[in-house]
């Protein structure tokens, strides 16, 4: 896989109609477990992606002769859950919510960034077992038949793929700053409606997946990866804000802390008074607004 090459988007593309959903939210929702994540998101205006691992043993792949049982990859995941149903999503049971932190963008924003719904697998269907055998096959492939041009392009399409797939349910790694260590929580992945966002990172900058033991243990152990993100030319995903539709804050006492951060912001994408002032306007309260649900 170390051949893969990225086929950029080309900037021309044209953007289609965004047709409302009546199912779903008009939202793309990312939810943070601590307040600073909210604060430095806003600081930068931008989301940063981090090397998130993938529980994969469900897809029953080798590498050379060992189990592959997880892999990472970049990313920012956001969900489009209605607003009435987003409470277990948020708090879920026994460390499984992501958090009363949120920033909402506009779901047309995430549409002409990229930003990708995910494929949820049965583990049991045919579409799964096929996709197994070819991933084996482009992990193992190293022939000379890899360099040509459609063998390269199907390849790529694969690669591509392949990071925005999960099983219906399983369970995932979440890191805890409080154990200094990540948990493992079982999941329904297919209630969660995600989306996901990776970044565009160029050949020679960091590899957009771990897999080599070397590589997993460096980052698991000191976010070695993550944290050389932010280096990249476009590893962030930049917004506006009137690209944002929500802000999510867990207790009011948290909206005035945030409101006073907002108002003295100096660091980071500088932005308007006005700007300020619509930013806030945007801050709901979700011990509040989860009353009337």
């Amino acid at each position: 896989m170390e051949n893969y090459k990225i086929t950029q988007a080309s900037s021309e593309d044209k953007i289609t109609e965004y047709y409302s959903s009546e199912l779903s939210a008009n939202a793309l929702f990312n939810f943070m477990r601590e307040y600073q994540y909210l604060e430095d998101t806003i600081n930068r205006m931008a989301f940063l992606p981090r090397y998130y691992p993938e529980n994969i043993e469900y897809l029953d792949l080798k590498n050379e002769t060992d189990l592959l049982n997880e892999w990472y990859i970049p990313m920012t995941c956001f969900c489009d859950i209605p607003l009435h149903q987003i409470s277990y999503h948020a708090e879920g049971k026994k460390q499984t919510g992501y958090g009363k932190f949120s920033i909402a963008l506009h779901k047309k924003f995430g549409i002409k960034n990229g930003i990708q719904p995910i494929q949820y697998l049965n583990s049991r269907s045919i579409q799964t077992k096929e996709l197994r055998n070819a991933i084996q096959r482009l992990m193992s492939d190293n022939s000379p038949a890899y360099h040509d041009e459609i063998y390269s392009s199907l390849s790529n399409h694969l690669f591509e793929f392949m990071m925005r797939i999960k099983p219906l349910d399983g369970t995932m790694k979440r890191w805890d700053n409080k154990e200094g260590k990540y948990l493992e929580i079982g999941k329904n992945f297919h209630d969660e409606h995600e989306w996901r966002y990776i970044p565009e990172l160029e050949v020679g900058e960091l590899p957009l997946l771990l897999y080599k033991q070397d590589d997993i243990i460096a980052e698991s152990s000191s976010q070695y990866y993550t944290n050389s993100i932010v280096e990249s030319k476009k590893g962030l995903l930049k917004f506006e804000v009137s690209d944002i539709r929500y802000i999510f804050v867990d207790t009011t006492s948290s909206r005035e802390r945030l409101i006073k951060f907002i108002k003295g912001k100096r660091k980071g994408k500088r932005i308007s008074k006005t700007e300020k002032d619509i930013l806030i306007s945007k801050i709901l309260v979700y011990d509040e607004i989860k009353e009337d649900w």
